[in-house]
């Protein structure tokens, strides 16, 4: 019997054409590429948010099969990641889309049975994600959208992202969701940002899309977290009931 494949939904990526867009014109927006003292690279978004170092593996196609062979996977779905592009102003965060979104693919095109790609949108005007939408879904090898769990300071039941989860449905296109950086200074030892922070992060974007209406309005939309919620955390907290809350009341049936 065939082995079955090993795919990997989870796979950050960092296209040198989205690195340079950074570098050129991501001052006008408090945004940078630096280097530290042992000639790492990093992306510095004003004074709180760094990421980094990013190594070969994450902009290297050769690295990163290299790495895929070692640990046994056979396909990567490729994704952006953290600093994302909400920080950018509009033409920037739109042309940081198009870099990504066309790397992705021509990776594919590349290594058509290893790589695949969730595409990027500039959610912070959704009119202009709806255009890099409909531009991407052509694209060879991309197979879903991908999305922060917040856009700004605006939460995922956000009316303003309705048409782009309607467009998404759709073109059959599921939604990757993935957590943004938490900044609390009481998770910064043991890892606590990852264990703790993420997945809590993701649990309140999968309530907005619940509670907010967006999983009734569309059922086939298929978001997925790569920071599932605690087991206790999804298992022991009902519905809140309509007597009890008043912001419920304007629900006419139990969210899904």
């Amino acid at each position: 019997m065939a082995r079955p494949r090993t795919i990997d939904t989870h796979a950050h990526f960092f296209p040198e054409t989205y690195i340079e867009l950074i570098a050129r014109h991501g001052g006008r927006c408090g945004t940078s590429v630096v280097r530290d003292d042992k000639g790492q690279v990093f992306i510095q978004v004003g004074l709180l948010l760094r990421t980094g170092p990013i190594v070969p593996a994450f902009y290297d196609l050769d690295a990163r099969l290299a790495e895929m062979d070692r640990e046994g996977v056979d396909v990567h779905v490729l994704s952006l990641t953290q600093p994302m592009v909400y920080w950018a102003d509009d033409e920037l965060g739109l042309d940081l889309c198009i870099a990504f979104n066309d790397a992705i693919s021509a990776a594919h095109r590349k290594h058509p049975q290893r790589i695949y790609g969730f595409a990027c949108l500039p959610m912070q005007n959704p009119r202009l994600a709806l255009e890099e939408l409909e531009r991407a879904a052509k694209l060879p090898g991309i197979r879903g959208v991908y999305m922060a769990t917040v856009v700004r300071d605006r939460d995922l039941s956000d009316r303003s992202f309705w048409p782009v989860y309607e467009r998404c449905q759709a073109l059959g296109l599921p939604i990757f969701l993935h957590p943004m950086m938490i900044n609390n200074e009481r998770m910064k030892q043991y890892y606590l940002i990852n264990l703790l922070g993420n997945p809590f992060e993701t649990a309140l974007a999968a309530s907005h899309l619940i509670y907010g209406g967006v999983m009734d309005a569309f059922p086939h939309s298929r978001p997925q977290s790569s920071a599932a919620a605690p087991r206790r955390a999804r298992a022991s907290a009902p519905p809140p009931s309509p007597a009890r809350n008043r912001r419920c009341r304007s629900n006419s049936r139990c969210p899904s």
